[in-house]
């Protein structure tokens, strides 16, 4: 008989540990950190549970469908772990269904299980990851646009300042994302200004357990502010969370993506800036920074019939 796991929604307390186990993963998937998942645990209703020595994640989607992350983890039984999780499922009533599963660890279920899971790429899930010298230099002739975006900014506003997100200006951060999400949800349907007060709860989230939850950020001043809030995912990749800035202010976002890089991202080799969620204009902003890799995530579905079958 399998262990039976224990989930339930990430907490304080399942940090240090979730931490032990995801740091000697080389994944670079925005979703193996543990910050992504305690932001994001209401959301997507997100619970987490031990199995071995690794994570087993699951969530829900709407009132009836459950779905399920690849295991992570340093050393576990495969099989054993993909089978508790199909056992999960059925008691649930229903498949065993896994989204943002990385190519390596779809080569590494076919592996263990051989004709078992259907799978799909997910495109609107695929991370944009950046080497960080790229985005702090913005050498050659691909990044001549954003050159002129921060020498516009830095024409416009000769005031401005960088500062570290700390206890000292974390409340002006939490105003500041406040102020953003009111400009940000005008004119937006009801389904994206779900997404934005949700995100918005996200960063004041993040921003109240700033420092117990070991998160780095940076702000510009010029008046304003402008917030982005990250945290590192592993030894070669930081993972950006939010990036937030007034459009006010032109060329703010440019601004604060090679100040904060250049300030505290240069001892990592890439940078993680999450997925586009399939919007248009996003997927656009990301690409503009010609990323080095492109992750490509797949959801899988187990065809095994039930076992009662």
């Amino acid at each position: 008989m399998k262990e039976r796991p224990d989930f339930h929604k990430p907490t304080e307390n399942d940090r240090q540990w979730m931490n032990e186990v995801l740091s000697g993963t080389e994944y670079f998937g925005s979703f193996n950190a543990f910050g992504s998942l305690w932001l994001w645990k209401d959301m997507y209703r997100i619970e987490v549970a031990r199995f071995q020595d690794a994570a087993l994640l699951r969530g829900r989607a709407g009132e009836n469908m459950t779905y399920y992350m690849y295991p992570i983890g340093r050393s576990y039984d495969v099989r054993e772990a993909v089978t508790v999780m199909r056992r999960d499922a059925e008691e649930r009533g229903t498949k065993l269904v896994m989204y943002s599963v990385e190519e390596r660890q779809l080569d590494e279920l076919r592996e263990a299980f051989p004709g078992k899971f259907s799978f799909e790429e997910t495109r609107w899930d695929f991370d944009y990851i950046y080497r960080s010298e790229y985005l702090i230099a913005l050498n050659g002739k691909k990044f001549h646009s954003k050159r002129n975006h921060i020498s516009q900014f830095q024409r416009l506003y000769p005031d401005w300042q960088y500062e570290d997100i700390s206890a000292a200006n974390v409340n002006e951060c939490i105003a500041c994302a406040g102020e953003w999400l009111k400009k940000a949800i005008e004119g937006q349907d009801e389904e994206r200004v779900f997404q934005l007060c949700m995100e918005n709860s996200a960063i004041a989230l993040a921003l109240r357990h700033y420092d117990e939850m070991g998160f780095v950020g940076g702000l510009l001043r010029v008046g304003g502010k402008v917030i982005a809030l990250t945290e590192p995912l592993n030894r070669r990749i930081f993972l950006t969370h939010f990036e937030k800035a007034d459009t006010d202010f032109e060329g703010a976002y440019t601004m604060i993506n090679k100040q904060f890089a250049a300030h505290r991202l240069a001892d990592y080799e890439y940078i993680n800036r999450e997925e586009d969620m399939g919007l248009e204009s996003l997927r656009k902003a990301k690409l503009s920074y010609h990323p080095d890799i492109l992750l490509k995530k797949y959801r899988v579905e187990d065809q095994t019939p039930p076992a009662n079958h």
